[in-house]
């Protein structure tokens, strides 16, 4: 599909009369699941919600916020966003865009009123944040001209990486050229833009979208698996192989998204047809999670427990077992913001390992361990040591006394850098008969981007290693790594680690690298490695340094003749006005920039 930014449009709901009537008597309407906390098919609940409010109550906002507004989003459309209860016009509480019907259904439902319409878009972004699992909702849709519902998840970082970089999961899309039994599934990353990756599924025995429908994505580390009602038999299947042609930007946290759009590029436009309201009826929304399923770093872990706010339930483990308590603990001691109470309401306790995994190799992290004493009642009484890769960072600790009472919750907060593998492995160790005991753990990569001073040796999108630096002094891009072996027979002496050339930065980025004497001259070696496409052509970028274009569609294995061969290009260059070498890269002739690593002397 062509368009910009995904554009997704919730909740509308019209007088209420109406709607309560309509709701009431929709005769399609299914058994509700009664037991959702687990199955026999192995998956466990950790988040959803279940839309059991009042009549005419506004969604939980502990779960969901809205986009708002109008502008077209990248699309054309020709809805404004409207946020539940809003009175901003042309929103109105009089005709509400989001609301729950009474009956364990969320209403969104687009209204034109004088020829403007209204909608509603929901996400989790900053409430709830995903990475991999089962991910489905139960909705019917409207049908008409211009109208564009969808269910899908967008990418964590799209403030930070931009869209399409962030990556985009479309778990559901319906538009009228479907026509009424037909809806389609599609990713987008920087291998596809607007156009996306994606296939269509037709409802079998004349079933239609305005029946009740499960929409499901099983989302795991280098693949998406799509469904329609029955999650095991996935129609639609996508890995990170030749099925795209281009960098997979989905092994990282996600944030969820229903709208109900109006109008567009890629719908059409709404005319005298089309109904007025459209209503979306949500059912539900559930994420599961197989049974002890890893999760890749960074990552937050609520130890023994659920799926508390943006703590996943816990996972990454071995040993130890989970123990809980209903006591109200102190989070005084806690920084904010402070994780929900529920996670210092329940631990792993024992001996046990977490191996937090898919960080970049070396690279530098803060690791936060969350404690609170809930069974012993003095100091003394449970002392223990915790490693992290090994090195010991608590000896003997006790959480009684160092916290300074029982229920009350204490952090301790290290740095440690990933090993050559990728993981951040934190093991605890008892001292006495009591066991371990933990009760969240949060491991994140630093954001200390601090200017360096030239002479400098960096690691592109790696840590610290032998005498290069970890990842510094850039603004844009994302980092990427491999732990296949590099070919470095084409690099002149001294050979930088192999580390340096299996991990990345890429997507358009720049390095502003100062400290130097403004027109000095200074040796500037790129260091590049292709550790994704194996043909030439594939991958065609540009290179500027200080402003002057120094590298042009250059093709690294166009150059190297091999994947996983690297090469380095030098030059000569004047420091500017400030001091400063600056070096950019940019888009070329096919896919992303990319740099392992720079040396300025």
């Amino acid at each position: 599909m062509s368009r910009e930014i995904r554009t997704i449009h919730t909740f509308v709901v019209i007088v209420m009369w109406f709607l309560l009537f309509f709701w009431s008597s929709s005769p399609a309407r299914s058994q509700r699941l009664q037991t959702i906390q687990g199955s026999d098919d192995g998956w466990q609940l950790v988040w959803s919600d279940e839309f059991n409010g009042a009549v005419g109550s506004l969604p939980d906002s502990s779960k969901w916020t809205y986009d708002r507004g109008g502008g077209g989003w990248g699309n054309n459309e020709e809805e404004v966003y409207c946020a539940a209860g809003s009175s901003v016009s042309p929103c109105s509480t009089a005709t509400p865009n989001a609301v729950l019907d009474g009956n364990g259904n969320l209403v969104i439902s687009a209204i034109n009123t004088n020829g403007a319409w209204t909608s509603a878009r929901l996400k989790t972004e900053g409430v709830e944040n995903l990475q991999y699992g089962r991910i489905e909702a139960r909705m019917k849709l409207p049908m008409g001209a211009g109208i564009w519902p969808a269910f899908w998840l967008l990418g964590s970082n799209i403030n930070t990486s931009g869209w399409p970089l962030c990556g985009e999961m479309d778990v559901m899309e319906s538009v009228p050229q479907y026509g009424p039994s037909k809806t389609s599934s599609t990713i987008h990353g920087p291998f596809s833009g607007g156009n996306g990756v994606g296939s269509s599924f037709v409802f079998p025995d004349g079933g239609t979208i305005s029946d009740f429908h499960t929409y499901g994505v099983i989302w795991s580390p280098n693949q998406a698996q799509f469904y329609r009602d029955d999650p095991s038999a996935p129609y639609f299947t996508i890995r990170n192989s030749s099925d795209i042609a281009g960098d997979w930007v989905f092994n990282h946290q996600f944030f969820l998204i229903m709208n109900l759009a109006m109008g567009g590029y890629f719908p059409g436009y709404t005319d005298s047809t089309t109904p007025n309201p459209a209503v979306m009826t949500v059912d539900y929304v559930r994420v599961y999670r197989g049974s002890h399923d890893r999760v890749a770093g960074p990552v937050s872990i609520n130890a023994g427990g659920h799926s508390e706010g943006s703590f996943f339930a816990d996972t990454n483990f071995s040993g130890g077992k989970a123990v809980s308590t209903d006591a109200t603990i102190d989070p005084s001691l806690i920084p904010a913001p402070a994780p929900p109470q529920a996670v210092y309401q329940t631990a792993r306790a024992g001996e046990s390992k977490y191996r937090i995994n898919n960080l970049v190799p070396y690279a530098p992290y803060k690791v936060q361990l969350h404690f609170a004493e809930t069974q012993v009642n003095g100091a003394g009484q449970r002392l223990f040591d915790l490693t992290i890769n090994d090195q010991i960072v608590l000896n003997r600790f006790d959480i009684f006394a160092a916290a300074g009472g029982k229920n009350k919750a204490i952090v301790r907060t290290f740095g440690a850098n990933a090993n050559g593998r990728g993981n951040i492995v934190i093991q605890l160790t008892p001292r006495d008969d009591a066991q371990p005991l933990i009760s969240g753990l949060v491991v994140s990569q630093t954001t200390d981007n601090e200017p360096t001073s030239g002479p400098v040796f960096l690691d592109s999108g790696g840590g610290d290693v032998a005498n290069f630096i970890a990842d510094t002094d850039f603004s844009g891009g994302n980092q990427a790594s491999s732990f296949a072996p590099v070919d470095t027979s084409l690099i002149s002496s001294p050979v930088p680690p192999q580390a340096v050339f299996q991990s990345e930065r890429w997507a358009p980025s720049t390095y502003t690298i100062g400290g130097f004497t403004p027109g000095t001259t200074h040796t500037v070696t790129l260091y590049f490695n292709e550790i994704y496409w194996s043909q030439p052509a594939q991958r065609e970028f540009n290179v500027l340094i200080n402003g002057s274009q120094v590298l042009t569609n250059f093709d690294i294995v166009g150059l190297t003749g091999a994947k996983n061969k690297a090469i380095q290009e030098q030059f000569q260059a004047p420091a500017n006005s400030a001091g400063q070498i600056v070096i950019q890269f940019t888009l070329g002739a096919a896919d992303q920039p990319k740099i392992s690593g720079i040396v300025v002397n």
